[in-house]
């Protein structure tokens, strides 16, 4: 590690102190201890944390906003990581992360929600489906304990550091080396300006396969009509060039600007990130209460109060629309129900807004069954009609058969889990995989009966625009 010319502050440990009580585990056990040390730290934007942290963990960032900024994580590093190539890959990684945190040594003075140890990542869309070189960077399953993580919820900022102590290790080198690196991390984040990071820059848009993707619109659609399946969710993608090379950082703070009620993320692999502002919740759990959204059916918004009111109407009352959020809501309610005792749905659905698009919207409730942990809530859960399709199966054989991308972490669930079991999940649409000075845009449609191969076309373009904005701030 990178140390500068920095005051390291020296802890007085006792037997008490988790530090010590972690060196001890881990020579009694002779394996790794997790130690975890919270402190609350002054006011500090999360985005500054995460650009002054580059110099440092290039490749190695994650970022996680929930809508209007509630709860904002960046995390630097790695204490651990999770990964899984196989098929039981979240029964791995509930596994692991159950024998990792299951001996930690926690020292906060207040237990605060998103503090502590917490596991950072996501899962691919299909493990079945050969990954591309596009992803390859982006395992099926892949966490990450940072080693640094900033929490800002609310008004409050928190700094949480997690290392983990081998049975041979000198507790005062481990402590004192990361202790240093946090003090250069603040210092240089209080002093950094977003503003002078990156301009926006003019992109140009390369559309490859438009044509083969309508075709496999209709032919999902005479699928559909033989009885083979009820809905599937196909998506297309479209590769964008800048005449420099894309950065996360103004992407993300263009994202929390305009996309403030979505999800904003960013999921670095080496020269690989993952970025995006998505609007759908798959999955939250807090103690035994979770919560699920379903987001199907969408509509273009309007340009003035009065026509944006009518697309609404319009879309409340369209049956291609109300048809394809059905779906969705009878299966998350239906999943929900194995792995709960009570669920709770609306009898009607509403709107969800975000700037360039509105969608129908459903929240589902559930009371958890005991011993059902978040990670079986979401393999449950993947992927909910709205993404995959219907039955879910073989909507997602059909992908398969008449997709011609890799969609890697797109529409796959992302998002975090703590030491206590709780977490949210969120599903990753609305993004872009970028590497240097290339994206790859991902966008799809839910294909049902009544559905013109044209229009769905037009509505991925809708939901490409607020990615192409993000990247570009304008087109060629």
């Amino acid at each position: 590690m990178v140390r500068g010319e920095v005051v390291v502050i020296r802890l007085q440990l006792d037997i008490h102190d988790p530090h010590v009580q972690g060196m001890k585990h881990a020579q009694k056990t002779r394996r790794p201890a997790l130690v975890s040390q919270v402190m609350r730290i002054g006011p500090l934007d999360p985005l500054s944390f995460y650009a002054a942290a580059s110099e440092w963990f290039h490749g190695q960032r994650l970022y996680w906003s929930v809508p209007d900024e509630e709860l904002t994580f960046v995390g630097l590093g790695a204490a651990a990581k999770i990964e899984s190539v196989e098929h039981t890959r979240f029964k791995d990684v509930t596994r692991e992360w159950e024998q990792l945190t299951a001996n930690a040594f926690v020292h906060a003075e207040a237990e605060v929600r998103g503090t502590g140890p917490l596991l950072l990542g996501g899962f691919s869309f299909d493990p079945h489906k050969p990954s591309s070189s596009l992803w390859k960077n982006f395992k099926a399953a892949s966490f990450t304990l940072p080693q640094f993580l900033l929490t800002r919820i609310k008004n409050e900022t928190y700094l949480t550091v997690n290392y983990c102590i081998d049975p041979g290790d000198t507790l005062s080198d481990t402590w004192e080396q990361l202790n240093g690196l946090k003090e250069q991390l603040i210092h240089r984040s209080m002093c950094f300006n977003l503003s002078t990071k990156d301009k926006p820059v003019a992109v140009s848009v390369r559309e490859h396969g438009r044509q083969a993707w309508l075709n496999s619109v209709e032919q999902a659609i005479a699928q559909i009509e033989q009885g083979l399946l009820q809905k599937v969710v196909l998506a297309r993608s479209v590769e964008v060039e800048s005449k420099s090379a894309f950065h996360p950082e103004p992407i993300l703070d263009r994202l929390r600007q305009s996309q403030t009620s979505s999800y904003v993320f960013s999921i670095e692999k080496g020269e690989s990130c993952f970025v995006g502002a998505t609007p759908e919740r798959l999955i939250k759990k807090k103690g035994g209460h979770v919560l699920s959204t379903c987001l199907a059916g969408s509509i273009k918004r309007g340009q003035t109060l009065e026509e944006d009111l009518a697309l609404s109407h319009a879309l409340l009352h369209d049956p291609k629309n109300r048809i394809e959020h059905q779906i969705v809501v009878q299966m998350i309610k239906q999943a929900l129900g194995d792995v709960c005792t009570v669920v709770d749905v609306p009898g009607e659905p509403g709107i969800y807004k975000t700037n360039q698009i509105q969608h129908l919207y459903t929240p589902v409730w559930g009371q958890a069954k005991k011993n059902v942990s978040l990670l079986n809530m979401v393999e449950a859960l993947h992927p909910t009609p709205a993404l995959g399709g219907y039955p879910q199966a073989e909507a997602v054989r059909r992908i398969r058969d008449l997709e011609n991308i890799d969609r890697g972490w797109y529409a796959a669930p992302i998002g975090w889990i703590d030491y206590h079991g709780d977490g949210e999940f969120v599903v990753a649409i609305r993004s872009a995989l970028i590497r240097h000075r290339t994206a790859t845009l991902f966008a799809g449609c839910g294909i049902v009966e009544d559905s013109d191969p044209q229009s769905e076309y037009e509505e991925t373009l809708i939901k490409l625009k607020p990615m192409l904005l993000a990247l570009g701030g304008h087109c060629e």
